[in-house]
């Protein structure tokens, strides 16, 4: 598929730069029910590291995206469970998505969101050809 991918994006002229490709990833906190797991998580620019262990079943679903190119890093989001989101409970850049679903999951709702409010505006910001745009 990845010859098919190629020979379309060549034959429109779409660089490389213009491709991207979404993700997502289910990380239960706490490490689940055998506390076996320590999982880390931290901003490479940030000099403090948050270490989060405990015995939690509690699931946050990240979405990610990137470039094809390596070059645009499209801000991640997370996906609690939950019915709803009070904006003091984060602190977090206006355009990285805290978004909450029934189980945590990354629903059409969600996804949705994402990629109207973070995908779409955080892409076009880049396209510098003018070329369409291309999520995989």
């Amino acid at each position: 598929h990845f010859e098919l991918l190629s020979s379309i994006l060549k034959a429109d002229g779409i660089p490389w730069e213009n491709v991207y490709n979404m993700d997502e990833k289910g990380v239960q906190l706490g490490g689940g029910r055998h506390n076996s797991q320590e999982k880390y998580f931290y901003s490479r620019e940030d000099k403090m590291m948050y270490k989060q262990k405990g015995d939690s079943l509690e699931l946050v679903t990240v979405i990610d995206c990137v470039c094809a190119d390596g070059t645009a890093p499209i801000k991640l989001a997370f996906v609690f469970a939950g019915a709803t989101k009070f904006d003091d409970w984060f602190e977090v850049d206006d355009d990285i998505l805290v978004a909450t679903s029934e189980n945590g999951w990354t629903d059409d709702e969600v996804g949705f969101k994402w990629f109207k409010e973070t995908f779409v505006p955080q892409a076009k910001a880049r396209n510098d050809s003018g070329k369409p745009i291309v999520l995989i």
